[in-house]
């Protein structure tokens, strides 16, 4: 049931979902925009814990404008039929900084109750042109619980 319903959320949201077994040994994935700063954003799975949080990074890519870059206001999100819902939130204020920063949520456990989950978060950098952009993956996680 889990793997169908997986299926009409990530058709009604235009996103795609990574199902993910319990006892699968593979990583989370970064899934990453931009070519001078690169956003990342990826629902990261610690498998010793079995549980998933938000978790985004920002770089300033070598090579590229110099920029000092932020990212703040990290949300792990429930798909829950057509909308998201914030069940982890992590703000990291902490201030612009030379090459890199990253935030990550608290964690949650997938399997109660089983869901997809997404994240959103606030990428920012200044230098030779400014910019802001809050940007989420067109990506869902999921896990099936054993």
């Amino acid at each position: 049931m889990f793997r169908t319903t997986g299926a009409l959320v990530a058709a009604a949201l235009g996103a795609s979902i990574l199902i993910t077994p319990s006892s699968a040994s593979a990583a989370s994935d970064w899934k990453c925009y931009g070519t001078q700063v690169k956003r990342c954003a990826t629902v990261w799975w610690d498998q010793s814990a079995d549980t998933y949080r938000a978790r985004a990074k920002i770089t300033d890519v070598a090579g590229g404008g110099s920029y000092q870059v932020k990212v703040t206001d990290v949300k792990l999100l429930r798909i829950n039929k057509s909308d998201y819902v914030t069940v982890r939130s992590a703000k990291d204020h902490d201030g612009w900084h030379d090459t890199e920063d990253s935030a990550a949520t608290a964690t949650v456990d997938p399997c109660s109750p089983e869901q997809s989950y997404a994240v959103v978060a606030t990428f920012s950098w200044k230098g030779a042109s400014s910019g802001e952009k809050t940007w989420r993956p067109n990506q869902a996680w999921g896990n099936v619980c054993d």
